[in-house]
């Protein structure tokens, strides 16, 4: 066959994998709804759209009432509200998949060479990866579009006029849309301090050339930064709304770090011991090797944008999507350049062998995208609610929300100022406010560090002084501990045990909700008040469920909030149904370890902690066995399990100092004859 029909098959083959990049893509991005910020984006957008006005106040929570807030984002806020109005959440869901796909379209055009289709593919790839886990249809994905736009127009169509005016549209929509709208200056700003360097500093090889701009267009660059800035004033409170990002900055720098040690978003990305964030890591050595094979003709432009969004990556993991967009850049300019010829001269021998093996890695990427995208299918868990498989794409999460304790309190109207943990404070916006005033949400820049050190001294702390404060400056009247998806403080639950002037009205595994002893709350509180001590664990019917395997995470969840009250025997209770419905739950013969080694039942204890250590050798199962043993009087057997969690653990000085008195007990070993 003529290279002619390798040739068109290999250009072919490549549109085959843009398409399946991007079904890939449309796909993904259709998760369900989780994100718990989306909720107050929908009531403030509610507010905004009846009101007709953005508020400049605080009129969700009791701390902060009247509060200055500069809602930087109330363009989403209103967009999401309307969409979700007029068609539903599956609406917002297409909404965030439309604005995805156009995303990786505008990244498409940037790089895209007919001859190097399979690495456009490979590498958007990589960047769908790590944007994966910002699927959660929050301003951040326009935001992301947005920087595409300005990447793709300043290195593709500066020297066309309209530049300016698409890039002043994009400005105006992202300076009322998210924070990170000073990206769009930036970006400018460095593409003029990377000029100014070629025109004026020596440079090695042909780094001066690489990328130099004509005067005009250098000129241009300079209106377009001023028309960027002039842009950022176009928000409803004019400059001060456009030092909005100088202004959490500094924040972040001063007693805001404390979010940074408590938000999981805002963490950074590498971490010692941990291995995370793969494609993000991949992305950084293969756009560090691309500069390397590129040596000679690096344009430092593409340089400096890959060196700021890098060190902006590494501040937090929200933030790595950015240098993944920027990665890709840099990649692709850098590929324009390097003579693969040079790295691997045998696959580019013949233009015959370059169209065959090129074939063959745009097959390679199909597969690897189907394959992908049906593990992706499968992902889903059961509901229990209508006792079916809830996949987890399309329609609202059942796992990530306490909507049937929202829906306790939305039944029976009950209303006040609550105290609530932070993952439930936008959720409760979304579904009580104005009826229930919340105590923190997500805006972590109105409240400010302080009052988040108040607040985590009462969540993890169980701080009863500072909760009474807090209780009579703010008039408390309920509180909101959410368990969905994560695990209440045992700490927080035996404070609010222990204040006799409140009292439980809701149990189970996504809240507990209390209610403060109060002419108001008397009637609720006479029909719903909740004894635990004489709590009795609900009824499963196994013959509904029949064999499938499910995670009985309810009551799981249940015991726990019951063992850290002390409550044994309702907790086993819970604990018992949840083995009948999944026996090899390894959590389950945990807890129920714990529960006997406290209850003084040394033979029930090791039975339990010998499951749960068959089924996951942890460091905690083994202490569990090792500590039963000892209780046991089996010193030989306790010393074995401590020897192993030293081995693994060689510098935990409590087992360390356990090893020590076993040998001294048990004394030296027996020589053999």
């Amino acid at each position: 066959m003529s290279d002619f029909f390798w040739r068109k098959l290999n250009h072919i083959a490549g549109f085959f994998a843009i398409g399946a990049f991007f079904a890939l893509a449309a796909f993904i991005s259709n998760l369900e709804i989780k994100d718990l910020d989306l909720w107050l984006h929908l009531k403030t957008g509610k507010i905004i759209v009846e009101s007709g006005a953005v508020p400049n106040h605080d009129v969700l929570s009791s701390t902060i009432a009247g509060k200055s807030w500069h809602n930087h984002e109330w363009l989403f806020q209103a967009i999401v509200y309307l969409i979700k109005s007029a068609w539903g959440f599956n609406a917002l869901i297409t909404m965030q998949s439309v604005v995805v796909c156009l995303t990786f379209l505008v990244l498409l055009y940037i790089g895209y060479r007919s001859d190097r289709q399979w690495l456009s593919v490979f590498v958007m790839l990589l960047v769908l990866m790590v944007y994966q886990s910002r699927f959660t249809i929050r301003p951040d994905i326009f935001s992301l579009l947005f920087f595409a736009i300005n990447m793709y127009v300043l290195a593709i169509h500066l020297d066309k006029r309209i530049s300016i005016l698409v890039l002043a549209l994009v400005q105006v929509l992202w300076a009322n849309m998210h924070g990170f709208f000073f990206f769009g200056p930036l970006l400018v700003l460095i593409a003029i301090a990377s000029e100014t360097i070629k025109r004026k500093v020596p440079l090695p090889y042909e780094w001066n050339n690489m990328g130099r701009l004509t005067d005009e267009e250098f000129r241009r660059l300079w209106i377009i930064l001023g028309v960027l800035l002039g842009m950022c004033l176009l928000n409803p409170v004019g400059l001060e709304g456009a030092l909005y990002p100088l202004k959490v900055l500094f924040q972040s720098a001063g007693d805001s770090k404390i979010f940074f040690k408590h938000i999981s978003e805002l963490q950074p990305p590498f971490s010692f011991g941990r291995f995370e964030h793969i494609h993000y890591k991949i992305l950084i050595l293969i756009s560090f090797f691309s500069f390397f094979f590129n040596r000679r003709m690096i344009d430092i432009s593409v340089f400096l944008v890959w060196l700021v969004f890098l060190l902006f990556s590494l501040i937090a993991i929200r933030n790595m999507v950015f240098f993944a967009c920027a990665a890709y850049l840099v990649i692709l300019v850098n590929s324009m350049t390097i003579n693969l010829d040079d790295i691997v001269p045998f696959r580019f021998s013949s233009p015959k062998f370059k169209d065959i093996t090129g074939i063959m890695a745009k097959i390679a990427l199909i597969i690897w995208m189907a394959s992908y995208g049906q593990g992706m299918a499968d992902n889903g868990y059961f509901d229990f609610d209508t006792f079916e498989r809830k996949s987890e794409y399309g329609g609202v999460s059942k796992r990530s929300f306490p909507y049937k304790a929202v829906d306790f309190l939305n039944a029976n109207k009950i209303k006040g100022n609550f105290f609530n943990d932070f993952n439930s404070g936008a959720y409760l916006v979304g579904r009580t406010v104005p009826r229930i005033k919340v105590f923190i949400d997500g805006r972590t820049e109105v409240y400010g560090g302080k009052f988040f050190e108040d607040y985590l001294e009462i969540w993890y702390k169980g701080n009863k002084k500072s909760f009474q404060a807090a209780a009579k400056r703010y008039s408390l009247t309920g509180a909101f501990l959410n368990g969905a998806n994560q695990q209440i403080p045992p700490k927080a639950i035996r404070m609010f045990n222990g204040l006799k002037d409140w009292k439980l009205v809701y149990f189970d595994d996504d809240a507990m909700i209390y209610l403060k002893k109060s002419p108001q709350n008397q009637q609720l509180i006479d029909r719903f008040a909740i004894d635990l001590t004489k709590w009795k664990a609900p009824r499963f019917d196994l013959q509904k469920l029949g064999p499938k395997r499910v995670s009985p995470y309810q009551y799981i969840q249940r015991a726990r909030s019951l063992m850290a009250i002390k409550l044994d025997g309702p907790a086993l209770e819970e604990l018992k149904i949840a083995q009948r419905i999944a026996p090899d739950t390894v959590e389950i013969y945990q807890l129920m370890g714990d529960i006997y080694g406290h209850q003084k039942k040394y033979r029930l204890a090791f039975e339990h902690f010998r499951v749960a250590t068959m089924y996951a050798p942890n460091k905690y199962n083994r202490k569990g066995l090792a500590w039963s043993y000892l209780q046991l009087g089996n010193y030989a057997a306790a010393l074995v399990q401590y020897e192993r969690l030293l081995a693994e653990n060689p510098g935990d000085a409590k087992i360390a100092e356990q090893v020590k008195k076993l040998k001294k007990r048990l004394g030296p070993p027996e020589k053999k004859s």
